[in-house]
């Protein structure tokens, strides 16, 4: 652990509407944690006093129904920030957040981050951009992975959803591992459907599975299906 030595955020800018000074106090009142993969960054109404920036790695907002289902709401990558909700508004987390791969945050002081909300009307003007952005995504993400297609053709647009957001390497790997719980308790079905439904997109040739990594052979039949 430590302090961060920069600060990067796409949705607010890199913090650049700061100044010099501003970002050097919260750089200083900053912290640099890595989490291994499935960590709890934090829980659902818990109160926060950080905002997390994902430096490395890619986290899932998710929510638990009273009958203790886990329903995931999104995913986030590098460059996104969680907490922003809470820092704006002193209210407890809408959901909860956890690490999908080995994770490196950059938290930042609640506290500091108000302080130019107040002073800096041009932060603030980010700050409101992004929460705005968030909810645009929300709404997108929804209409994704919870529309009236059937699972297979979901299923294709979460693949491709993946690679977009999280990238491929040459051979077409997906850059993340999802695990088969989560892409079924995203798409509202069970893991062995979502296991048969893999299989049948491996036997069509739109997908290679390699030692439980999932590679994208064809985004064009994916699309296909996805439509």
């Amino acid at each position: 652990m430590g302090n961060c030595t920069k600060i990067r955020n796409k949705q607010l800018k890199d913090f650049e509407s700061l100044s010099s000074k501003a970002r050097e106090r919260l750089l200083s009142t900053s912290e640099s944690v890595k989490l291994p993969k499935g960590s709890l960054v934090f829980e659902e109404s818990q109160s926060l006093n950080k905002l997390f920036c994902i430096k490395k790695g890619a986290c899932k907002f998710s929510k638990t129904d009273n009958s203790g289902q886990e329903h995931i709401l999104r995913f986030l990558g590098e460059g996104e920030a969680m907490g922003k909700r809470s820092v704006a508004t002193n209210l407890g987390a809408r959901v909860s957040a956890i690490a999908l791969t080995e994770t490196e945050l950059c938290c930042l002081d609640k506290f500091e981050i108000q302080k130019n909300l107040e002073g800096n009307p041009k932060f603030c003007q980010d700050f409101l951009d992004s929460l705005i952005e968030d909810a645009d995504i929300n709404d997108n993400t929804r209409m994704l992975f919870y529309s009236s297609k059937g699972i297979k053709s979901r299923l294709a647009k979460l693949l491709l959803y993946l690679a977009n957001k999280f990238g491929t390497d040459e051979k077409g790997r997906l850059n993340i591992k999802i695990k088969r719980d989560d892409m079924a308790s995203v798409l509202g079905t069970s893991p062995e459907y979502i296991i048969n439904l893999l299989r049948k997109f491996k036997d069509l040739k739109l997908i290679d599975i390699q030692k439980s990594e999932l590679y994208i052979a064809s985004k064009s039949g994916l699309e296909i299906i996805a439509a």
